[in-house]
């Protein structure tokens, strides 16, 4: 976890963190400049907590000690100015979601994704509101492909189709917070009858993610700190692009998408 940014780290191991803690967290994502050039004891004293306390917040979010943390802190560097031009503007939040996206993609972890697509009797995803948008994309992707899938962004057909699935089958869940209600409770019936589940998400701490087999961690664009930035669907995407890649590595499922579309652009059918 050595590549993992600042922020990325609090993402993923925030989860540990006391509320001592979090107030540590909280004074170096706005001081990270002075974090990364003090001595520990003078940023203990900063933030008004002990050394032995930040010595902990290091390791609870899998740094060595201080000094690497403060290493690899002051070589991610500090984000420049956040351009003026909206354009310019963007393409910069663009850049920084999905560098932190990348960050959380481990590759045994999109193997194990993409396995068990393949070995899937029959697909179901799940999607609420923007995410339900996603789910739609992922499933014509899937289709596209050859494979037996469907999509789901009605609350009632989520847990009467989880009703109807065997072990064989499968259920991929798209959603940010993985604490979306509708979705908990449709995967729950699911599970209860042994099947298996795959998750998109930004947290492997919630309740899908306890159900989960396979789970692919997105970047939180709550990282870039505009709150005029909204497009919360694009490190889901990214996922969905990763897991569309290598799935069209399979020569089937690339024979069955050029036939698929082959099919849809020439009219004389």
């Amino acid at each position: 976890m050595a590549d993992l940014s600042f922020q990325n780290r609090l993402q993923f191991f925030g989860f540990r963190l006391s509320k001592s803690e979090q107030k540590i967290a909280a004074y170096i994502v706005a001081h990270p400049e002075q974090a990364a050039s003090i001595a520990s004891q003078e940023l203990a004293q900063a933030i008004g907590t002990s050394n032995s306390t930040l010595t902990r917040f290091c390791k609870k979010l899998d740094y060595r000690n201080y000094i690497e943390f403060q290493t690899l802190l002051a070589a991610e560097g500090t984000p420049g100015q956040t351009p003026d031009q909206t354009i310019r503007r963007i393409d910069h939040y663009y850049e920084r979601t999905l560098d932190a996206a990348c960050e959380l993609v481990q590759p045994e972890d999109l193997d194990a994704f993409v396995d068990r697509i393949h070995q899937a009797d029959k697909i179901l995803i799940f999607g609420l509101g923007s995410s339900g948008l996603t789910a739609s994309e992922f499933n014509m992707r899937l289709v596209q492909m050859g494979f037996t899938s469907s999509v789901m962004t009605d609350t009632f057909l989520m847990r009467v189709q989880s009703s109807l699935f065997s072990p064989k089958d499968l259920i991929i869940a798209v959603s940010n917070s993985g604490e979306t209600p509708e979705v908990v409770s449709a995967c729950r019936i699911a599970k209860s009858a042994g099947v298996q589940i795959c998750l998109l998400t930004q947290s492997s701490r919630t309740e899908l993610a306890k159900m989960a087999d396979a789970i692919l961690l997105a970047g939180d664009i709550g990282q870039v700190g505009d709150e005029k930035f909204i497009n919360s669907q694009m490190p889901l995407v990214f996922l969905i692009d990763a897991i569309t890649y290598r799935l069209l590595e399979d020569p089937k499922c690339r024979e069955n998408r050029d036939r698929a579309l082959y099919t849809l652009f020439h009219r004389n059918f």
